[in-house]
């Protein structure tokens, strides 16, 4: 996007219209280009709307790290571990888990850390001007938040990962099982090491930020089109269209690819094989938890998040490698409940609402 300017391209199409297709829209048009955002979902619903909240300026070490793939069977052993795969998925995962697997050299996971560290070290910050503008800042907590381990081996395999944070910026402080337990009462007393990131922020709601965002894009004369793309219109070997599915033809200057996991088949069609696929995520939202957390709490060694939000406590994570059609199955929803029922004594798991989404 840096590379457009208003006089080589009037009106830019974003396809996409959560969190990342939002922003990009607002962007161009802080830059006087006429944008419009294309999605067959109203804004914030799909991925955007049941994420974790988090502001993760900590998470600059990649998913596929030095030594994974010898945990890989382990975590595979346990249906409803923090891995799983659709084992009939494999022949289209195939390359991407090929991708994956180089990028766990430690040669590219220092570059990649160097380059999300760079991404995210300014990411709250960033914020600021859009949340303001829009008149969000209310959605936004910034209490930190807190990484614990159950045991000293788990804290331990942990330091690799913890020393690629540091050595890329990250600020965390280190703390035993007193501090824990000062910073967050209700958890439970087996935790006895973490890392306290001061600089983590969250969104009590990320629906409506979403939601918030593009409400503000079109107050200020941005266009939201409601349509599925089914593919695009060339003309001189060049892309000037989207095909939508009512048959109808929308032109464009210039077009952004911000659909999330199913930004893939478009891709393809404007000539560009990029190595995505999904990781579906689980989560349970509970309405009256029953106890308190002041900021988002990540249970390491079992690779899940409990999040306080408006409407309750969001306890969700792991990853499930099943693609964009299968069924999901919630009973990784109700494991990762409980797990959060043994981190948080006296957590009440009633009248939940289990939520499944695909992260690109």
């Amino acid at each position: 996007m840096v590379t457009l300017s208003p006089t080589r391209a009037k009106h830019v199409i974003v396809v996409g219209a959560g969190i990342v297709g939002v922003n990009c829209a607002l962007a161009l048009q802080a830059r006087n280009f006429k944008v419009t955002i294309v999605d067959e979902r109203p804004p914030g619903t799909a991925t955007s709307f049941g994420n974790a909240g988090c502001f993760a300026i900590s998470a600059v070490a990649p998913v596929s790290m030095p030594g994974l793939v010898w945990s890989v069977p382990k975590m595979l052993m346990d249906p409803l571990g923090p891995l799983s795969i659709r084992w009939k998925n494999l022949p289209t995962l195939a390359p991407w888990l090929w991708h994956f697997w180089r990028a766990g050299t430690a040669k590219r996971v220092e570059a990649i850390a160097h380059e999300l560290s760079t991404l995210l070290a300014t990411a709250s910050q960033d914020y600021e001007p859009v949340l303001n503008a829009a008149g969000l800042t209310h959605l936004i907590r910034r209490n930190g938040a807190l990484y614990v381990y159950e045991t000293e081996k788990g804290f331990a395999d942990a330091a690799f990962e913890w020393d690629l944070k540091f050595r890329n910026g990250v600020v965390a402080e280190h703390v035993d099982g007193a501090a824990i337990r000062a910073l967050e009462p209700a958890l439970a007393r087996g935790f006895s090491n973490g890392y306290f990131v001061p600089g983590y922020s969250h969104t009590v709601d990320p629906g409506q930020l979403a939601s918030g965002l593009a409400d503000h894009f079109q107050r200020v004369g941005g266009e939201i089109r409601r349509a599925r793309v089914e593919g695009f219109v060339f003309a001189d070997s060049s892309p000037r269209a989207l095909r939508l599915d009512d048959g109808t033809e929308l032109g464009f200057d210039q077009v952004v690819i911000a659909a999330g996991a199913w930004s893939k088949s478009l891709c393809k069609q404007l000539g560009h094989n990029v190595p995505l696929d999904t990781e579906r995520g689980y989560n349970t939202t509970l309405p009256e938890p029953g106890v308190e957390l002041s900021r988002p709490v990540c249970i390491a060694e079992r690779g899940f998040f409990m999040t306080p939000m408006a409407m309750g406590l969001r306890i969700g994570g792991a990853v499930e490698l099943a693609g964009l059609d299968a069924e999901p199955n919630f009973a990784r929803a109700k494991a990762l409940l409980a797990n959060g029922a043994k981190a948080l004594p006296g957590l009440n798991t009633g009248g939940g609402r289990e939520w499944m989404g695909f992260r690109p």
